[in-house]
């Protein structure tokens, strides 16, 4: 695992959340099976490590210089990815001949009472009055550019001015926040080049962000010197740096708190909410795949299969949506 860690992943043109989760695998992967020799390595052994992580696990150390490492049960989604890992590790080595065969291509999944995490959206009334909660705070505007265009919140903090055309009111979406694994933050790609995007930008996303950038320009001015413009972001920190994402997150649950909904939330839920409300108005469902970046339609196949309607229309969609009075309850 080491040496396809340091070795093979370096080459591979992968994304940032994408080479996060082989690093994540590879650490549980070590501690389940790192004491047994690679050839002698078993079909059996792959499923019971993913049979063990199955329940909760404790932080007892199981070998010298290694903990166990802690969390809860994981889900099938979390399971099928170590095995994957796994499985792109070891066809890597049979290439080298340090294996025969590859176990893990030929091992099975347990089952798992760990049910599939499964997006979950506010209603129309709820994404009011989060709009209203979250008005004249420091993040209103990335909230309602995530809500109405259904970004990423690597996307939003990604944002720079240059990438806002006003003249023919669209956002290019090409840039995101990373969160490096030392925990520091920079801008980068997108997620995938399919995230590559031009998004249309209705009225009130547009007048937000003037609003948002006059705000902007006056705080670099109170500030002076400390201010930091390099990358020119629509978001940052108080001196200009991108946002921290704890930070963001900290915002996001006090607004989300002040409306009454209780549970553990990330502002994903805003993206997926921007989602299930565009499926729900009737867009169709390859329009609201390209409105979010997604390559293929497998997710959204899986969350709005039943909300599949003829065409009524774009981006544009959610601002009839959010902006008018519902006429029967949510």
């Amino acid at each position: 695992m080491e040496l396809w860690e340091t070795k093979a992943l370096p080459n591979r043109d992968l994304s940032a959340s994408r080479l996060v989760s082989h690093h994540w695998a590879i650490n549980v992967l070590t501690d389940e099976l790192g004491t047994i020799k690679l050839r002698s390595l078993t079909i059996d052994d792959v499923e019971a490590a993913l049979t063990r992580r199955t329940h909760t696990i404790d932080t007892a150390p199981r070998r010298k210089g290694r903990g166990r490492t802690p969390g809860s049960a994981l889900s099938r989604n979390s399971l099928i990815k170590l095995r994957s890992t796994l499985s792109q590790a070891l066809t890597w080595a049979q290439r080298r001949d340090l294996v025969a065969r590859n176990v893990a291509a030929l091992a099975e999944l347990p089952t798992t009472d760990t049910p599939e995490r499964t997006g979950k959206s506010l209603t129309i009334t709820q994404a009011r009055d989060f709009l209203t909660a979250a008005s004249s705070t420091d993040l209103e505007t990335m909230w309602i550019l995530m809500l109405y265009l259904g970004l990423r919140p690597g996307e939003a903090a990604g944002l720079s001015w240059n990438d806002i055309d006003n003249d023919n009111a669209t956002i290019h979406i090409w840039r995101a926040r990373k969160t490096n694994r030392d925990g520091s933050v920079t801008i980068g790609d997108t997620k995938t080049t399919g995230s590559i995007r031009t998004l249309e930008a209705p009225d009130v996303v547009l007048q937000a962000l003037q609003q948002h950038r006059q705000r902007q320009h006056e705080h670099a001015a109170t500030i002076g010197s400390m201010w930091s413009d390099d990358a020119d972001l629509v978001f940052t920190s108080p001196t200009g740096k991108p946002t921290d994402p704890k930070a963001v997150r900290t915002e996001f649950d006090r607004v989300i708190t002040a409306i009454g909904i209780d549970g553990h939330w990330t502002p994903n839920l805003l993206r997926h909410t921007a989602a299930s409300l565009m499926a729900d108005a009737g867009l169709p469902i390859e329009q609201v795949a390209d409105q979010l970046g997604h390559k293929d339609l497998r997710m959204l196949q899986k969350h709005y299969r039943h909300r599949i309607k003829p065409t009524i229309g774009g981006a544009h969609v959610l601002t009839g949506v959010l902006e008018r009075e519902p006429s029967t309850p949510d």
